[in-house]
């Protein structure tokens, strides 16, 4: 079983699923942290800091910051809609289904009631080829607001959270039923009508919008006449869990907003380490980013309070590892314990930055690491255990520390090297071109194997002939 494997689906089931509310998920936010990103990116957390805040803020010729009207700005919500649509999903309006709440120009939907207003929403629709409508996506927003509003948007919604975890007993469970019991209805009748069930309906969210899908998950069965009870729910760096299985909550282990809350309530450790496993949760996700890897970002106390470690909670991080994961040749071998490692290093530390288990901020890992490596050049170091890397298409250099790893490279791999391959390795080779027979492709060059398939090839250095034994191509 896979690591975001689900209910009965199966793994292709449970991997369509995912995708699905992770579009969904990346499409509320209509690109809002896109600046952020492509400036951490290109600058980093470290002396570029200035130039990555400056391109949240305002954007650059590539890139949308959250000041609206800056004229040189790409067009970053038709980004947005065109990635949600080539998921498959199209937006549903509000006429169709003859709803009548609050909805702005790009066809958000707002919270209902005065204390909910700044709650958004998105309903969007997956259709085959002559129009007929299969399934219904659900996706909630987090804590934020369109750029024209954002700064009142996210005070609302900063409110629900400390609502949620100081508040009136049950307010984190009863928030979707509260914000959008209307629309929710609405949108229950309209699938009826198109002949779907609960079943049709893939419920997603980020943050505070997947607070709300653990509180739909667990309001289902008591309200909208039990339509969503057999929904699936996807949530994101979610503070809460629901009370039933329902919900897979997904979430990076140093995201300091993830599982905050034990169930729906505040403890001491919500402002520190809240690392307890969850069944409903992945539990050792590490995003590798430069906050991460620094020893210096690190000198402050892990903390929701402290506001660096946010950088592990930003939508576009989530969007890009965890879809990284989702397609490793890895992913059947992964458990929802398992201890995961996704290199999301910036362009200038990735060029000296290792990418490896550093076990920060969290309880202590057991078993088997997989490393998942980004599309850049990547150093991936393993541990002392049996450890599991993908280094993905870059040109990356991989060390050695047991002597009992397994190396995959799929596809268009790179140039690749491998520093102290040991006889008790595994090279794992997948959809490469050419013979079945690694012999065909290997050669000697300067004391060094080199296996080279194409454009790609591994370089081991330091091994002058290589057995079959440990080799896997397929």
């Amino acid at each position: 079983m896979g690591i975001f494997d689900y209910k009965n689906l199966g793994t292709e089931g449970s991997k369509a699923l995912f995708a699905d509310a992770m579009a969904i998920t990346m499409y509320s936010y209509h690109n809002l942290d896109n600046g952020f990103a492509v400036g951490y990116q290109n600058h980093g957390l470290g002396l570029g800091l200035p130039a990555t805040l400056v391109g949240a803020l305002i954007g650059s010729g590539n890139s949308q910051g959250v000041i609206p009207g800056i004229p040189w700005n790409p067009d970053s919500e038709k980004a947005a809609l065109d990635a949600v649509q080539a998921a498959g999903w199209t937006p549903i309006s509000a006429s169709t289904l003859g709803y009548n709440g609050k909805v702005d120009a790009r066809g958000t939907f707002f919270g209902e009631k005065i204390a909910y207003g700044t709650a958004q929403v998105e309903v969007l629709g997956k259709y085959d080829d002559a129009g007929k409508l299969l399934e219904i996506g659900i996706g909630f927003r987090g804590t934020s607001g369109p750029r024209e509003s954002l700064i009142t948007d996210s005070i609302g919604d900063v409110i629900s959270d400390l609502l949620a975890a100081f508040g009136p007993k049950h307010y984190a469970q009863n928030y979707a039923g509260e914000a959008f019991g209307n629309l929710l209805k609405n949108i229950a009748d309209y699938a009826s009508a198109q002949g779907l069930s609960g079943k049709d309906v893939v419920v997603s969210g980020h943050s505070l919008g997947g607070l709300a899908v653990n509180s739909m998950a667990d309001l289902s069965d008591s309200k909208w006449s039990g339509f969503y009870k057999d929904s699936n729910y996807v949530a994101y760096a979610s503070p809460t869990q629901s009370a039933g299985d329902k919900v897979l909550n997904v979430g990076y282990e140093n995201d300091p907003v993830f599982r905050a809350l034990d169930g729906s309530s505040f403890t001491l450790s919500s402002l520190g380490v809240h690392d307890k496993p969850h069944e409903s949760s992945t539990d050792n996700i590490v995003s590798f980013n430069d906050h991460y890897a620094s020893t210096l970002w690190n000198v402050l106390p892990f903390s929701i309070l402290n506001l660096p470690t946010w950088v592990s909670h930003l939508p576009t991080g989530y969007g890009d590892g965890m879809t990284r994961i989702l397609d490793s040749g890895f992913y059947d071998q992964m458990t929802r314990d398992s201890t995961v490692i996704v290199a999301n290093l910036s362009d200038p530390a990735r060029a000296n930055t290792w990418v490896q288990d550093l076990n920060r901020n969290a309880e202590a890992h057991k078993g088997n690491t997989f490393i998942i490596g980004s599309d850049g050049n990547d150093l991936i170091k393993g541990g002392r255990g049996a450890d599991f890397i993908e280094g993905g298409k870059g040109n990356d250099t991989i060390r050695d520390s047991s002597g009992h790893n397994t190396f995959l490279f799929s596809g268009q791999f790179g140039n690749d090297r491998v520093i102290g391959y040991q006889a008790t390795d595994k090279l794992v080779f997948t959809d490469v071109q050419g013979s079945t027979d690694y012999r065909d492709h290997a050669k000697v060059v300067g004391g060094d194997t080199v296996i080279s398939f194409g454009a790609d090839s591994v370089t081991l250095v330091g091994v002058s002939s290589l057995s079959g034994e440990g080799i896997v191509i397929s």
